[in-house]
C-alpha cells in the first residue's frame, strides 16, 4: 500500500524536471521559486485536495506587500519567506478539479500513478509558464492582479484570498490611487483587527508610495 513518502519523490522528480532547468530552486516539498526578476518572486507549488488528491496552483510574490499570516505582518525579503500575493489556481475558475490532476488514496492504490503525474505536469507547467511570462515588473504585476480581480470564479472567489485583499491596497497605492489603497488597507487591518500603524506594514506603505518606476 502506498504512502505519502513514496509518491512525493515522484511528484517533485516530474516537475522538478520542467522547472528547474529554467531557473526555479525547490525550497520545499512541493513548493519551487524564481527570482530571476526582482522584487518579483515567482511561485510555483501542488496543493494538495480532498480525497488524496494533487493539484498545481502558481503565482507571484510582488516583493512590495508583507505578507499575513497569524496575525503578523512581514517582510517578503527572501525566497523563504515569499508567499503568493497573485494566487492563480485552476480550479477556482472552473469549481471543477481538473481530470488533469491526480489522485492518491493512501492505503488503497498500490501503484504510483507515474503516468497521471507526468500528464499533470506535461498539462500545468507550461500554463503556469505562459502567465509568468506576462509578468516582468511591478507594473505587470499590478496589471495583472487587476485583471484577475475582474474574472468570475466557482470555488474560491478572488477576495476569498486573505493575501489579496491586503495586496488590492498595494496595487491601488503603486497605481497612484494612495487614497483609495490606504482606505483599503485600513478597511483590512479592520477586519483582521491588526494595528494599521504596525511598524512592518507602515514601512511597505512608504515604499509603494513612491509609485511604480518606469519600465
Amino acid at each position: 500500500m502506498l504512502t505519502v513518502n513514496d509518491i512525493q519523490p515522484h511528484i517533485e522528480k516530474e516537475f522538478g524536471l520542467r522547472l528547474e532547468p529554467l531557473g526555479f530552486q525547490r525550497l520545499a516539498q512541493r513548493r519551487w521559486v524564481r527570482s530571476q526578476k526582482q522584487p518579483i518572486r515567482e511561485l510555483f507549488e501542488i496543493a494538495t485536495l480532498k480525497g488524496g488528491r494533487y493539484s498545481p496552483a502558481w503565482g507571484f510574490s510582488s516583493g512590495t506587500v508583507p505578507s499575513f499570516r497569524g496575525q503578523t505582518f512581514r517582510r517578503q525579503s527572501t525566497d523563504k519567506n515569499a508567499i503568493m500575493d497573485l494566487v492563480i489556481d485552476p480550479i477556482d475558475i472552473t469549481g471543477d478539479v481538473p481530470s488533469q490532476t491526480f489522485r492518491f488514496i493512501t492505503g488503497c492504490d498500490t501503484q504510483i500513478p507515474t503516468g497521471q503525474i507526468c500528464a499533470c505536469a506535461e498539462h500545468f507547467v507550461p500554463l503556469a509558464l505562459a502567465d509568468f511570462d506576462r509578468v516582468h515588473s511591478l507594473h505587470d504585476f499590478c496589471r495583472f492582479f487587476l485583471e484577475r480581480s475582474q474574472l468570475q470564479y466557482r470555488r474560491f472567489l478572488f477576495h476569498n484570498y486573505v493575501q489579496h485583499n491586503l495586496v488590492f491596497g498595494f496595487v491601488l497605492i503603486l497605481m497612484g490611487r494612495r487614497d483609495d489603497g490606504l482606505a483599503r488597507i485600513k478597511e483590512f487591518c479592520r477586519s483582521r483587527d491588526v494595528d494599521f500603524d504596525d511598524r512592518v506594514l507602515a514601512e511597505c506603505i512608504r515604499y509603494a508610495s513612491g509609485g511604480l518606476k518606469t519600465d
